[in-house]
C-alpha cells in the first residue's frame, strides 16, 4: 500500500497531492472532495488511477465548457484540442457530453462558417470549403452548407474591389495584379475578369456623366 503524505493548494480550487513523499498529481477541490482524499490515507494503485482518470474527465470537461463559450467548434476540431491534454479516450467521451448537451452540432456549426466566410469575410467558395475542413468540417457537410448560402462570386468580388483593391487598380498594370491578387484567393479566372470589366466599364461611364 502506499500513503498520500501531503495535498497543497496549488491555485484556486487546484492542489498538489502527493503520494510516499513523491509528487503525484494535480486535482480539483470536487475530486478531493468527492473521493475523500486526506493526508495520511492509503491508497493502491488501481485506487489513484481511478482518481486521476475521474481528475482528468473533469478537466477536460471544463476545458470543453470555456473552449465553447468562445466560439463554436466542429467535433473533430474540438477533439484535436483536448487531444493535446488528455488521452484520446478522455477526448472522445468529453466530445460525446457535449454533443448530448446540444453545445455541439457540426450540421449547425458547418451553416454559421460557411455563412460567415463567404458573406463577411468574401472567401472564394474554394478557399472557404478548404478553411472549413482545415476546421474539422468533413469536405460533404462543408459543401452542403456552402451550397445553402445565397452569394455569387460576382457580389463577392464587386465588394472586394471596392473594399481592398481600388487604389490598386489605379497603379500600372493594375488590373493584372488585382486579377492575380483575387485569383490567388481562389475566384475563377473568368469571374474575376467579368467582375473587373464590368467594374471599369461602370467607372468609366461615370465619368462621361460628370
Amino acid at each position: 500500500m502506499m500513503r498520500i503524505t501531503s495535498i497543497t493548494r496549488k491555485s484556486g480550487t487546484r492542489y498538489t497531492v502527493e503520494v510516499d513523499d513523491a509528487y503525484w498529481y494535480i486535482v480539483d477541490e470536487e475530486i478531493l472532495s468527492s473521493c475523500h482524499l486526506r493526508r495520511g490515507m492509503e491508497v493502491d494503485e488501481e485506487f489513484l488511477q481511478q482518481v486521476k482518470r475521474r481528475a482528468e474527465e473533469r478537466r477536460a470537461r471544463e476545458y470543453a465548457f470555456h473552449l465553447l463559450e468562445v466560439r463554436d467548434y466542429a467535433e473533430k476540431e474540438l477533439f484535436d484540442k483536448l487531444c493535446r491534454h488528455v488521452s484520446k479516450e478522455t477526448a472522445a467521451m468529453t466530445v460525446a457530453k457535449m454533443i448530448e448537451l446540444g453545445l455541439l452540432d457540426d450540421e449547425r456549426y458547418a451553416a454559421k462558417l460557411a455563412e460567415f466566410l463567404l458573406t463577411q469575410k468574401k472567401f472564394s467558395r474554394r478557399r472557404a470549403l478548404y478553411e472549413m475542413q482545415r476546421r474539422g468540417v468533413s469536405r460533404e457537410q462543408a459543401e452542403l452548407a456552402l451550397e445553402a448560402v445565397e452569394v455569387t462570386p460576382e457580389e463577392q468580388l464587386r465588394a472586394l474591389i471596392e473594399q481592398k483593391y481600388l487604389r490598386r487598380l489605379q497603379e500600372p498594370d493594375g488590373h493584372r495584379k488585382v486579377l492575380a491578387a483575387l485569383a490567388r484567393q481562389g475566384f475563377g479566372y473568368s469571374d474575376i475578369q467579368h467582375a473587373l470589366q464590368k467594374y471599369e466599364n461602370e467607372e468609366d461611364d461615370s465619368w462621361q456623366y460628370e
